[in-house]
């Protein structure tokens, strides 16, 4: 008789793990549903990012508010002698203080603004034509202002970028209007770092946004453009908020708070032209308005050639995919698209063009 074994033969023995093919099916349908998952947090990461972007520029705009309501007009845009312009030895007759320091106080920074109030001139009244008092100096002439110009302001960054990043050699430190260096005056308001550059304006804070100020930052007779020119009229027709050495009211708003563009998101400007890589410059939080006037038309009318109106920092710009966030004069925060027509820009520039852009989103 036949002894029969109890068990299973080795043939039929039950497995005890994966097979090679079935671990890369697992990690084929993990990775695939990562993939999937991914852009849904990156977008809800970027969709967060914006409203605190948003929150920021709500936040501009009640400053400005509360300083129209406290000394019932507006900031100048930038103390500057309209000389200036022309004549590099009245450079030492501008403070090349813009608008946020004005806003410090109502922004929760009384003691950044403190050195600014108590060691200079900030009335744009001592800095126009014909001023009476003629002792006027760059910011960065004080000690105590200079003290705080390094402070970054967290609320005058826009979380999806990081202007931070162009403070690195080779790289350009965007101050103001036009700083001087070492070397000397230097057009365009930025110093290389490879020239030299003043260690002051190379130690800013940095903001993601800046006030308008219209078709141009200057006005035509500050310009020496004569009132015959019809590129007179086509520069006052389009002044906005912030003006050198002007502080306008809202009052002088006809075209409506609803209408005129306050504040709008910067980046900078960048190698590739696309704000991908190699990051040239970043602005100040002491720097004066951005013009509508690249953003649009040349003054004849024509729409701007060649490589200028394509950087990022001669027109309102932003990391967000698509759009640029600004606060309107009533406080109110819209997001226009990037490929928005450039006479819309420049209308929304304007305070009293008379040109009203009705149906913001």
């Amino acid at each position: 008789m036949m002894t029969r074994v109890s068990g299973h033969s080795p043939a039929r023995k039950d497995r005890e793990g994966f097979t090679l093919i079935e671990l890369l099916v697992v990690i084929a349908i993990i990775a695939i549903l990562v993939s999937l998952l991914l852009p849904a947090v990156q977008q809800a990461r970027e969709s967060a990012r914006r409203t605190q972007c948003k929150n920021n520029l709500k936040q501009l705009g009640l400053a400005v508010h509360n300083f129209e309501g406290t000394y019932k007009k507006l900031p100048p845009g930038q103390i500057f002698d309209f000389a200036g312009y022309t004549d590099f030895t009245q450079m030492d007759n501008v403070t090349l203080v813009g608008t946020m320091p004005y806003l410090l106080p109502f922004l929760e920074q009384d003691a950044m603004y403190r050195p600014f109030a108590s060691a200079m001139k900030m009335d744009a009244r001592d800095f126009q034509q014909n001023s009476p008092d003629p002792m006027k100096q760059n910011y960065y002439t004080y000690a105590a202002v200079n003290a705080v110009t390094g402070v970054q302001v967290p609320g005058l960054l826009c979380p999806s970028d990081n202007p931070a990043s162009v403070l690195k050699p080779g790289s350009t430190d965007y101050t103001l209007w036009m700083i001087r260096t070492a070397g000397g005056p230097r057009y365009g308001g930025y110093v290389m770092n490879d020239e030299n550059p003043d260690p002051v304006a190379s130690n800013h804070g940095l903001t993601s946004y800046m006030g308008c100020a219209g078709r141009l930052t200057a006005t035509a007779d500050e310009l020496g453009i004569p009132a015959t020119s019809p590129d007179y009229k086509a520069i006052n027709d389009y002044e906005g908020l912030f003006r050198m050495n002007k502080q306008k009211r809202f009052a002088e708003v006809t075209d409506g708070l609803s209408n005129t563009v306050m504040f709008g998101e910067v980046t900078g400007a960048f190698m590739d032209g696309y704000k991908g890589t190699g990051r040239l410059r970043s602005f100040s939080w002491l720097v004066g308005p951005m013009g509508m006037h690249y953003a649009a038309k040349s003054l004849a009318g024509i729409s701007y050639g060649g490589t200028r109106p394509t950087l990022e920092d001669a027109k309102f710009s932003s990391r967000h995919a698509g759009i640029v966030q600004y606060t309107l004069a009533d406080g109110s925060v819209r997001a226009l698209s990037t490929s928005t027509d450039a006479d819309i820009l420049l209308r929304l520039g304007g305070v009293a063009d008379g040109q009203i852009v009705s149906g913001l989103e």
